[in-house]
Order: C-alpha cells, then sequence, then structure tokens
C-alpha cells in the first residue's frame, strides 16, 4: 500500500467538497489505515461543531462520500466497445460484463463497511474487561470477548441504541427527555430501558438478561408481533434459538455478576458447563472426557485470572486431572479433564 500523510486541512476540504481528484485517490489510500480513520472521525466530530448549521442526513452523506472517494481510484471507465468482442458475440458484451462485476464490487464494499462507518466499536479480547462511558454518561463493563457498537452520529438525541455481541453490564442514565435506552444482540432481542443496571448476554448458544435495578422491556422480534415482556429487578430472562422468552423471577443474582470482579461463581452447576464458560472467557477449548463427570456439579468461587489455575483448583476439588496441550496453527489450546484412575500418577 503507498503510505500518504494527510493534513487536517486536506480532510476538511474533503468535507467541503473540495477536493481534487488525486486527493480523493489519497485520501482513499489513508483511509486503509485504521489508525486514519479514528483520526478521520475525531476531525470530522470537530468539523461539524465548527459548522452548526449543518444537520448531516448520515446515510446520505455516507453514500456520497464513499462513492467520491472510490470515483477514479480503480473502477472501469466505459470505453467505446468493439463491434465484435468475440466470433458471434453482441458488440459491447464484454463491457456489459465489466461494469456488472464492478457495481456488484461497490454494492458489496458499500454494505461491509457501512457498519464501521455508522458505528464506533468497543472490543476485548479473551480474558480481558473494559469500562466505557458513552456520551450520555452511561456506563458500559464489557465482558471478555465481547464487542459494543455504538452510533457515530446522533447518540442521545432523542434516540439510544447499541448493539451487543458478548456480555455487558449496563448503568443506564436517565435523561431529563426520558429518551429509551435500546440494547440489540445479533439473535434479535431487543432490551428497552430508562434508566437502570442490568446485565445483557449474547452469544451462539442464545441471549439472557439479568435485572439488578430499575425496569426492562424485552421483546423477542423473531416473533410476527413482538409481545413486550416486563422484567423486575431479580429476574433473569432467556431467550432461546427460535426466539423464545422465559422469565425467572426473584432469582440470585451474584453468580451472574461475579465476572465484574474477575471470579467464576458456581451454585450446583455442572461441570460441563463450568467447561463451557472457561472456553468462552479465555478463549481455549477445555474438554470433558468422561460423562459422568461432566453431569456432577459443584458450588464455590474461583479467581478467573488464568484458565490453567481455574482447571488446577477444579480438578482438586472434583479429585480429577486436567491435560494440557499446546496450541496449533489450527486451533486454541486444549485442556482436557478427566477422572483420575488409579494408574495415573
Amino acid at each position: 500500500m503507498k503510505k500518504s500523510i494527510l493534513s487536517k486541512q486536506v480532510i476538511q476540504n474533503f468535507f467541503e467538497g473540495k477536493t481534487t481528484r488525486m486527493q480523493n485517490i489519497l485520501i482513499r489510500e489513508w483511509l486503509e489505515n485504521p489508525a486514519n480513520r479514528e483520526l478521520y472521525f475525531q476531525w470530522l466530530d470537530e468539523w461539524e461543531t465548527e459548522n452548526p448549521q449543518f444537520t448531516p442526513d448520515v446515510e446520505l452523506a455516507y453514500q456520497r462520500s464513499l462513492h467520491t472517494v472510490q470515483d477514479g481510484a480503480g473502477f472501469p471507465v466505459p470505453e467505446p466497445a468493439p463491434r465484435r468482442s468475440f466470433p458471434g458475440a453482441p458488440a459491447g458484451r464484454l463491457f456489459v460484463f465489466k461494469w456488472a462485476a464492478a457495481s456488484v464490487a461497490l454494492i458489496l464494499g458499500a454494505y461491509l463497511l457501512s457498519d464501521f462507518w455508522l458505528y464506533k466499536q468497543y472490543e476485548t479480547g479473551y480474558g480481558e474487561i473494559r469500562t466505557i462511558v458513552l456520551p450520555d454518561s452511561s456506563r458500559v463493563t464489557l465482558n471478555a470477548n465481547s464487542v459494543l457498537s455504538v452510533p457515530r452520529f446522533g447518540f442521545g438525541g432523542g434516540t439510544r441504541e447499541v448493539k451487543l455481541r458478548g456480555e455487558a453490564d449496563f448503568a443506564v442514565k436517565h435523561t431529563v427527555n426520558h429518551s429509551k435506552f435500546i440494547v440489540r444482540t445479533p439473535d434479535q432481542l431487543e432490551v428497552r430501558v430508562l434508566g437502570t443496571e442490568f446485565i445483557v448476554y449474547s452469544r451462539e448458544r442464545g441471549s439472557k438478561v439479568v435485572l439488578s435495578q430499575g425496569s426492562v422491556q424485552l421483546r423477542s422480534l423473531h416473533e410476527a408481533e413482538p409481545r413486550p415482556v416486563l422484567m423486575k429487578p431479580g429476574d433473569i430472562a432467556t431467550m432461546s434459538a427460535q426466539g423464545k422468552l422465559t422469565l425467572r423471577r426473584s432469582q440470585s443474582l451474584s453468580a451472574y455478576q461475579a465476572w465484574k470482579q474477575r471470579r467464576f461463581m458456581f451454585e450446583n452447576t455442572p461441570v460441563s458447563e463450568i467447561a463451557y464458560q472457561i472456553s468462552e472467557y479465555f478463549g481455549v477449548n477445555v474438554v470433558v472426557a468422561d460423562s459422568t463427570l461432566a453431569r456432577r456439579t459443584i458450588g464455590g468461587t474461583f479467581n478467573a485470572s488464568d484458565p490453567a489455575n481455574v482447571l488446577k483448583v477444579l480438578s482438586d476439588v472434583l479429585n480429577a486431572r486436567v491435560t494440557r496441550s499446546a496450541a496449533d496453527d489450527d486451533g486454541p489450546e486444549t485442556f482436557i479433564l478427566d477422572v483420575n484412575h488409579p494408574y495415573y500418577p
């Protein structure tokens, strides 16, 4: 990739539509660097603050800027087609194929990039916990292996809507205009609140909401006519893969909140479920080799500092053994939990 350095003034000229075709090409190359993209949005925010009379149509602006940046930067320019591209072929067919392919590429590129342009993403790696303060002063604590998407434009201006993949604890600030705060998950769970504290979990095996304070309204958008479900403090709601909501009242929430102190807390939890949680949190593969061992249940609190340490304590409690194998190029590190046979050391 050609390295290009662009000044703040050039980017602001681009916002005002004053850049040349060559500058547009340089901007396109410059935006390939993720760090430059963040700087781009910082300068865009400053420019909009200095030009308050301008109220942008975000979607229209995105489409126009994409067209401007891509203009002349590698897409085919129409040329007079030969009378015959090959014996028996209609004139211009080759150009039509090229133009169609370029159009598909442009549409696909716009689709893939739109979330980046419209949302700022906050991510955590395996074993990492991170707290974010949103523009409305709401606080979000992300559990390991999670992604929170927050709109770059318009957040708090009447609506506050975010997307979550993974797990997060929300402490939502109640606004003077009573604007709703909405959390959406990939499996079409919608969580609506005004001001409250709750946990949302959404991963491959389903979603759940744990409410500690205030009130929460849930809807499963799998339904043709979604019916709202109202939660009260102490309630836990789960949504199945088919989109069915189940509500359990007056539950103990400690085990669901322990991750915020970097702990695992289990209450008569099957070993198979414990193995799944360790895999999910640390990004390792935990295999319970014995079916009877997988069904055993235990309780207790474990420090979530390192998967090997957690499994070592777990094996001592269960009188089991742990075998560890290094990660290879095709997958994560693997831990095998098995019964402790007498003939093993």
